[in-house]
């Protein structure tokens, strides 16, 4: 989907590949940040590893897009460096990784249960996505996964259904699986999962009950209410 000027729509966790002139500014301005980045991102660079969409500044221009490149992790630090680059210098541009496109790299010990929890999200039309720690293994070949590493899921509801079958499998995988990350609603409203599942003591205190959510642009606070009200019902596939 293209944006305004015919601008692609990027959204946070999307991934991106950079042309050479791109690299070029980015090599100058992580110099600023740290003396060591350039050669840090110059093995990013010659491996063609993508970076990844983050939110946008105020500043940023509407054919400018923010990324970070999160390094691995050294000594428990994980290294991350951001930049701004052009649209127009971005060679490829992806959503995040399904769930199911990286289970060979997961550890033996998740690999069953991230199957399982892949095959009921399908049959619940549900389509999981991954970013961070998995993510970046799988697309770098560098060691990110630890014993203490999460599984950062991305899951876009499009109705109210499958917001509920798909909150509903979370938590049933979450006593197997060291799950965590965001649904996404319409508008890329992002709220961390667990947050949403939250108890409340009624149902109203639960739908007027305000979560973080992280957009493109902004960090916010709305009622959970606000957020289903944008998911129709819907039906599971039988």
């Amino acid at each position: 989907m293209d944006g305004k000027d015919g601008i692609p729509q990027y959204q946070r966790h999307d991934l991106v590949w950079l042309d050479d002139e791109a690299w070029a500014a980015v090599l100058q301005t992580t110099v600023l940040q740290t003396p060591a980045a350039p050669d840090l991102l110059r093995q990013w660079q010659q491996q063609e590893w993508p970076a990844v969409v983050t939110r946008r500044h105020p500043d940023v221009a509407e054919d400018e897009v923010c990324i970070g490149f999160p390094l691995p992790p050294v000594d428990g630090n994980k290294p991350r460096f951001a930049a701004i680059v052009k649209a127009e210098h971005i060679a490829v541009h992806q959503s995040a990784l399904s769930l199911h496109g990286v289970l060979a790299v997961a550890p033996i010990i998740w690999q069953a249960a991230l199957q399982n929890l892949h095959q009921q999200a399908l049959m619940a039309g549900i389509k999981l996505r991954v970013y961070g720690s998995l993510a970046m293994q799988f697309l770098t070949g560098q060691n990110y996964l630890s014993e203490t590493s999460d599984i950062d899921i991305l899951f876009r509801p499009f109705h109210q259904a499958q917001l509920r079958a798909g909150l509903a499998l979370l938590q049933e995988f979450q006593q197997l699986l060291p799950l965590d990350g965001e649904i996404v609603f319409p508008g890329e409203a992002a709220v961390a999962w667990k947050e949403w599942a939250l108890p409340a003591d009624t149902e109203q205190e639960f739908s007027q009950q305000r979560v973080i959510v992280k957009g493109m642009h902004s960090v916010s606070l709305r009622t959970r209410q606000s957020l289903f009200a944008h998911l129709p019902e819907g039906e599971l596939p039988c």
